[in-house]
């Protein structure tokens, strides 16, 4: 008979799935003795390359036409995404590998308490793959989608334009050759892009979605203390499952900071260059040709909604942590413990949300902000554009 696994094995697995993502392109920062390697100096090479050929492209032809400088700037803004979530990855290779044990560690610990915690930990395993999964098909298809237009293009109109508005020096867009070679740069990139930036995220999933999953296990907590004081269970039991409780919430508020450091650069960096991919898309659109920029524009809008709903969704976790505790029978407590869950109480009432840059909390609401913004900047240049 096929032993069922441990919610623990399940999670190691998906563990082992993140770090061949991360691996592939030389970051596999959970490994212990991990070291810079070929496959990330390989990753570095391109993204600067990327960067010397579009400064190059800018001195060339902004002389002649400044919309270049769009042109440029709504992919490096890509780019910079990526390399900015390189660089946290290869700052904090010990947060992420404690992060990534401790929720493991979780896992081993609460499988052992019993059925209910065993099914909620089963649960957090079904979550976690479907969005990864569903992150990857979206990964996949906008990749697709941006190499997919310029072919499409070529068949139905014998047009030629590049899946990137970058020139590698020496190689016209004008000839034959150039033009290929062109677009094999430029293919080369999307695919870093692609897979580099869905193995930057698969980290930012794993543990922003854990913050979420631990208001199942208070949950739980607190349901275990209801029980021992309707069975008028002894004082000492409660006391010690009072004390688990906090320690808890103690937790889940020190995750949270953690998370917050670890990603501080990473969502400030996400969140602004993809504002700013888009608007500059969208000038490209009214301004000069792209056929790829409606393709580009749409990844631009489900990073920028992907992140800020994920931040939503900690913030309805927080007010959770908060109602649970007030729903704690805490007058049923002696009152050393009601001076336990009073303390707890005035903690939760300041939640560790996620930021951007310390200023604006990561939420839909920050992100329909951004979209109204944009969407102020955009008609005030079609007005100067029909005058």
């Amino acid at each position: 008979m096929k032993r069922q696994k441990h919610p623990s094995d399940i999670y190691y697995k998906i563990l082992s799935v993140i770090r061949f993502c991360s691996r592939t392109i030389g970051v596999d920062i959970i490994a212990e003795d991990y070291k810079i390697n070929p496959n990330t100096c390989f990753v570095i090479a391109a993204i600067v390359a990327y960067y010397l050929f579009a400064v190059h492209m800018v001195g060339k032809y902004v002389l002649k036409d400044w919309t270049v400088l769009l042109d440029v700037f709504s992919p490096v803004s890509c780019t910079t995404q990526g390399a900015v979530k390189l660089m946290s990855a290869l700052l904090y290779p010990q947060l992420y590998r404690k992060l990534a044990m401790d929720i493991g560690q979780i896992y081993e610990k609460y499988q052992q308490m019993g059925r209910e915690y065993e099914k909620k930990l089963l649960e957090w395993n079904k979550n976690m793959k479907k969005i990864l999964i569903t992150c990857a098909v979206v990964y996949s298809l906008t990749a697709l989608l941006i190499l997919s237009t310029p072919i499409v293009m070529y068949i139905l109109k014998g047009e030629r334009h590049l899946i990137l508005l970058c020139q590698v020096p020496g190689f016209e867009v004008d000839s034959y050759y150039g033009y290929w070679v062109n677009n094999a740069f430029s293919l080369i990139c999307v695919m870093i892009a692609a897979f580099g930036l869905y193995a930057g995220d698969l980290y930012l999933l794993l543990f922003l979605t854990h913050s979420i999953f631990f208001y199942d296990i208070l949950a739980l907590k607190i349901n275990d203390l209801h029980k021992l004081i309707e069975d008028d269970d002894k004082e000492e039991r409660q006391t010690k499952l009072v004390n688990d409780i906090v320690e808890w919430h103690q937790y889940y508020l020190e995750f949270n900071d953690k998370c917050n450091l670890l990603f501080f650069w990473t969502i400030s960096a996400h969140i602004i260059c993809t504002t700013m991919g888009i608007l500059s898309t969208l000038l490209i659109i009214m301004l000069k040709d792209w056929p790829g920029a409606y393709s580009y524009l749409l990844v631009c809008f489900l990073w920028l909604y992907m992140y800020c709903i994920l931040g939503t969704r900690i913030e309805i976790c927080n007010d959770q942590f908060c109602t649970g505790v007030y729903d704690i029978n805490w007058y049923a407590l002696d009152v050393h413990n009601q001076n336990t869950i009073r303390l707890m109480l005035m903690q939760s009432q300041a939640p560790r949300n996620i930021t951007i840059a310390g200023v604006e909390p990561l939420s839909v609401s920050t992100a329909l902000k951004i979209t109204r913004t944009i969407y102020s900047l955009v008609m005030m240049v079609l007005r100067f554009q029909t005058k």
